[in-house]
């Protein structure tokens, strides 16, 4: 038996509960099984702007998630990728891991958009190297805003589980889909959420850039709405049928016009953080896309984002190589494997 972790992803849409355990080979992550699933919607305005604002809606809502899931522990990791969160590399001076924990506040204190005391540090080494000023350590700096994980350790706690452990999402996406022959290659993820777009980009399965951007799926829902102007559809199940596909039938192609020049400012800021990262990294620019999240699957968009980015995008596929215990029924997961990569990362995270 490997070990066993019960995972959170709180999202603005909906909170996915998974318990992952890990295999037993050279990489844990390969053969890992699927133990319990659990998807609850949020109902709309608990979570706005990706902010909480009805906690104990939220919980509820955990609660009824966790429900479903019936894992074998109420001790519980979450994921957070709000874009407060900042996510820099950073070097410091090499230092046994608890020393560089205890001293990260002084180090980086010059590096950070709000004071060190109102922030949770943290640091993921990526590797070792000599400077000018002797061994140094490059790596990740994690700054999060402490009202923020306050908020969402509350939340889980109101639903009766205790938190052991804070991540930040983007692990858990790098966790999950950088593995097997993804280990090879230098990859970008594009997990595609509500409200938020997380990019991960990371090379030989080591991430090295984290960016949350403030564009997401739900822009082309409120274009789409907008274009609709009170003709009683449903704008979210006119996205999902249309999408960016400008192939549709001539009297619904301007709603596909809405939903792509909504997008057009994600597709961009994915393209700039791709040519940054590359500019910034000679010879060690990305070669694939990989796209993840409910709104990944969006018509039109992966043409897009290959179009803008000139590179190959394929959709992810979270549970590829995993296992499915006896309690997680296979037609729950149907439609809803590109949504999983967070939680499922998370629940891996004993594997790095």
């Amino acid at each position: 038996m490997g070990a066993r972790t019960v995972a959170i992803d709180i999202g603005t849409a909906s909170v996915r509960v998974v318990e992952v355990e890990l295999g037993s080979g050279k990489d844990p992550r390969e053969g890992a099984t699927l133990h319990a699933f659990g998807e609850v919607a949020v109902p709309a305005g608990v979570v706005r702007d990706r902010t909480i604002h009805e906690p104990s809606a939220l919980a509820d809502v955990v609660r009824e998630a966790f429900a479903k899931a019936k894992p074998s522990t109420k001790t519980v990791t979450i994921g957070l990728g709000h874009p407060s969160i900042v996510v820099r590399e950073v070097d410091i001076p090499a230092q046994p891991m608890p020393e560089i924990r205890q001293s990260l506040a002084f180090q980086v204190q010059d590096q950070l958009p709000m004071a060190a005391d109102e922030a949770i540090l943290d640091f993921y080494p990526t590797h070792e190297f000599d400077s000018q000023s002797g061994p140094t350590l490059r790596g990740l700096l994690i700054a999060a805003p402490k009202a923020l994980v306050r908020d969402a350790i509350e939340v889980t706690e109101k639903a009766g589980l205790a938190v052991s452990v804070v991540d930040h999402s983007a692990f858990g996406l790098c966790r999950d889909l950088v593995r097997g022959p993804m280990l090879g290659s230098n990859v970008a993820i594009v997990d595609i959420g509500a409200e938020t777009t997380t990019v991960v980009i990371a090379q030989s399965g080591v991430p090295r850039l984290v960016r949350a951007i403030p564009q997401a799926a739900g822009d082309a829902t409120k274009a789409i709405a907008l274009a609709l102007k009170g003709a009683g559809a449903d704008a979210e199940m006119v996205k999902r049928e249309i999408g960016m596909d400008m192939n549709v039938h001539p009297e619904r192609r301007g709603l596909a016009e809405a939903a792509a020049h909504s997008l057009n400012p994600l597709i961009e800021a994915v393209r700039n953080t791709l040519v940054y990262f590359a500019s910034s990294n000679p010879g060690g620019a990305v070669e694939r896309v990989v796209l993840t999240g409910g709104g990944s699957q969006l018509r039109g968009l992966g043409q897009s984002l290959a179009s803008a980015t000139r590179l190959p995008v394929m959709l992810g596929e979270p549970l590829a190589g995993m296992n499915l215990g006896k309690k997680v029924d296979a037609t729950q997961l149907q439609g809803r494997e590109s949504s999983l990569a967070v939680a499922v990362g998370l629940g891996m995270r004993s594997a790095k």
